[in-house]
């Protein structure tokens, strides 16, 4: 069964995930991020070769078959089943296919709102779900 991370109260999403991506790349995870459109996929991208200067993440936007452990996709063809993060308002089809799924929630009023409905989604159907809140994290 998947289990599913809530990180709530996440001042910037982009930060988040690459503090994810560092540990779970170094892990050896496959991740599959799904983004809601193009323009975000770079925007992210972008983000991820500019935010350390000790460190790259390395990535691909769109379904590519190449050995880079981070996909960044709108489409949802994922290409493993080992993580799958969450950036779209709505549930992602099939994740349920995936061993850990990562939902990040921002302050944003909308965004808290969608991300209950998630919420309630997955626990009506009994995932297991582990509810993190980012100001609290060391």
């Amino acid at each position: 069964m998947t289990y599913i991370d809530f990180y709530f109260n996440v001042e910037n999403k982009f930060n988040k995930i690459h503090e994810i991506l560092e540990k779970e790349i170094f892990r050896k995870r496959k991740i599959h991020i799904s983004v809601s459109d193009l323009n975000v996929a770079e925007l992210l991208s972008d983000f991820l070769y500019t935010a350390s200067l000790t460190s790259f993440l390395p990535h691909m936007i769109g379904n590519h078959k190449e050995r880079t452990p981070v996909h960044i996709d709108w489409e949802h063809k994922p290409l493993s089943d080992d993580f799958m993060v969450n950036l779209k308002p709505d549930i992602p089809s099939s994740f349920s296919r995936y061993l850990r799924l990562i939902e990040i929630v921002s302050n944003d009023e909308e965004d808290k709102k969608q991300a209950r409905d998630r919420l309630k989604f997955y626990r009506d159907r009994g995932y297991e779900i582990k509810l993190i809140d980012a100001t609290k994290e060391i």
